[in-house]
């Protein structure tokens, strides 16, 4: 058989794999399409209600047009899968943590990497979907080459460090084993003589009791999500920053491009409540889990000064850091993005601070200022 025969059939495979991933991600008939998502984390834990809600209210809007089916737990795909599993068609949307998939989103992940420089979860929230899904077209571009389209995600509260022996001042932390994801993060780790280890969140768990880690940076929420309250003995007082840019609703492009105007519509119209509606509820539940914590006999300490000055310190100096990785992850322009996403932390929290705990104004700005904005 000749080489443009075997080239013919490969292409024709090609095409059925295609054709069938389309298939599976969006299972779709005359009157209504399944749409199939991932995400990593535990049942009940607040992402995980919040999309459960977002797929109800959005079965009701479309009158029934779009359900979903929800593969929770990383039982489908794991966290650093799903971006590809998205882009593949194994899904129609899921779950995807940017830091996770560096190489993919090199300049999404400005957002996560500023994390230092933010300490409130909804001013981080509000910034990183601006950022995403409006002012940055690179980051964009990131996603359309991944071949899916990203909408944001809520904000988790902020993270902080949280260690299964106990930490009374800032050397204990030298030469411990810290999971961690994210470029300046990983920076602030090694600044505080500790030993970066890259883990996915949901990996957390079994590496601290095996002793692959001795700490975790993340949200306070995991202490309830991933039974850290279980296997830690302190939490650091002070927050690093907040991680910034999740992607909660990432759709796999040819599944958003099939949904019709109306269905467009009513996405884009609930993403904003829900967006601000999971942002408060993971406030909430780390509240609640830092108080479970601290009744099980968890220490939060709260740091010295040396402690503060090592973070001090690594924030004056962790731009020109950023930009240099950033130039080496292949970004043009770091400088650029990075004022870019600071000057939307700042107009948030300028923003956030005329309307302050009302709910319904910020959803209606949210659509307003961002979603109502995002090409149809």
């Amino acid at each position: 058989m000749g080489g443009n025969s075997m080239l013919s059939i490969d292409k024709t495979m090609r095409a059925y794999i295609a054709a069938a991933a389309m298939i599976v991600s969006i299972v779709a008939s005359a009157d209504a399409a399944e749409l199939r998502y991932n995400i990593f984390d535990r049942p009940g834990s607040a992402p995980v209600t919040n999309l459960q809600q977002f797929f109800e209210a959005l079965k009701k809007e479309t009158g029934g047009s779009i359900t979903a089916k929800m593969f929770i737990g990383g039982q489908l795909l794991n966290a650093r899968a799903t971006l590809k599993g998205i882009s593949d068609g194994v899904v129609g949307g899921g779950w995807v943590v940017p830091s996770l998939n560096q190489g993919e989103l090199k300049h999404l992940n400005v957002i996560p990497d500023l994390l230092p420089f933010v300490e409130d979860p909804w001013v981080a929230a509000m910034a990183g979907a601006t950022t995403a899904v409006l002012n940055c077209k690179e980051c964009r571009a990131d996603a359309a080459a991944a071949g899916v389209v990203w909408l944001g995600g809520i904000g988790p509260d902020p993270w902080h460090l949280m260690c299964r022996e106990p930490v009374t001042k800032a050397s204990d932390l030298k030469g411990r084993k810290v999971r961690v994801t994210g470029a300046s993060p990983t920076r602030l780790i090694r600044a505080l003589g500790a030993v970066p280890v890259q883990l996915a969140p949901n990996e957390i768990p079994t590496a601290m009791q095996g002793g692959q880690i001795d700490c975790t940076c993340g949200p306070k929420a995991w202490l309830h999500d991933f039974s850290l309250a279980e296997m830690v003995k302190t939490v650091v007082a002070e927050p690093f920053g907040v991680y910034g840019g999740l992607g909660g609703w990432v759709f796999n492009k040819r599944v958003y491009e099939r949904f019709s105007a109306a269905e467009k519509k009513a996405l884009l119209k609930l993403i904003p409540e829900f967006l601000v509606r999971g942002t408060a509820d993971y406030q909430k539940v780390a509240d609640d889990a830092s108080a479970d914590a601290k009744a099980k006999g968890v220490t939060f300490w709260t740091p010295d000064a040396a402690f503060r000055k090592t973070v001090a310190d690594f924030r004056n100096s962790e731009i020109d850091n950023l930009v240099a990785d950033m130039t080496k992850r292949g970004v043009k322009d770091p400088k650029k993005l990075i004022q870019i996403h600071l000057k939307n932390l700042e107009t948030w929290k300028a923003k956030l601070a005329t309307i302050g705990s009302d709910r319904a104004k910020l959803i209606e700005m949210l659509r307003n200022d961002v979603y109502a904005h995002v090409i149809k």
